[in-house]
């Protein structure tokens, strides 16, 4: 009983530790960097995006900027009302809360030629302690999948290769 609790004790500290690590910096339109040849919404769709997680835009100075807008302000391609806005060339926007982000080009006619897209941030899923005693018996089929999961199976094993 008491190596079962200590195996479940390293599992834990494992998870918690690797929760970090799994924030990603996310270079918008890949190797094509902040461009307007690049499908904003085919690149949207082959990501996740994670409270931790930050977009990193690049581009030549001066040729674009980075506009976080309200809904209305992307729908419009207006910056009137944005949120932020960045110019650098190389500008870091960090996903510290969930839900919608709306980000568009405010230089020139970038936004309406489609360099703009917004995102879902998701919020990252901790993992709790087993309760003390077992939950009971559903009647439900288990469904996997998720990161959780994932997490939680690499954690157990990597703590049984510790014992």
């Amino acid at each position: 009983m008491a190596s079962e609790r200590r195996l479940l004790i390293v599992a834990v500290v494992v998870v918690l530790a690797a929760a970090p690590a799994l924030a990603a910096d996310l270079v918008v339109g890949d190797d094509k960097g902040w461009d307007l040849e690049v499908d904003y919404d085919a690149w949207v769709d082959g990501n996740q995006f994670f409270v931790g997680d930050t977009l990193v835009f690049r581009y030549t100075e001066g040729n674009h900027s980075v506009v976080e807008a309200t809904a209305a302000g992307f729908a419009a391609c207006s910056d009137a009302n944005s949120l932020a806005r960045w110019s650098s060339g190389d500008d870091r926007v960090p996903l510290s809360a969930s839900g919608q982000r709306w980000f568009f080009s405010g230089v020139g006619e970038d936004c309406v030629q489609g360099m703009r897209f917004n995102v879902t941030v998701l919020p990252v899923v901790k993992l709790s302690p087993a309760p003390t005693s077992p939950p009971p018996p559903s009647s439900a089929p288990c469904s996997g999948g998720g990161v959780a999961p994932a997490l939680a199976a690499a954690a157990v094993a990597a703590a049984a290769l510790l014992f």
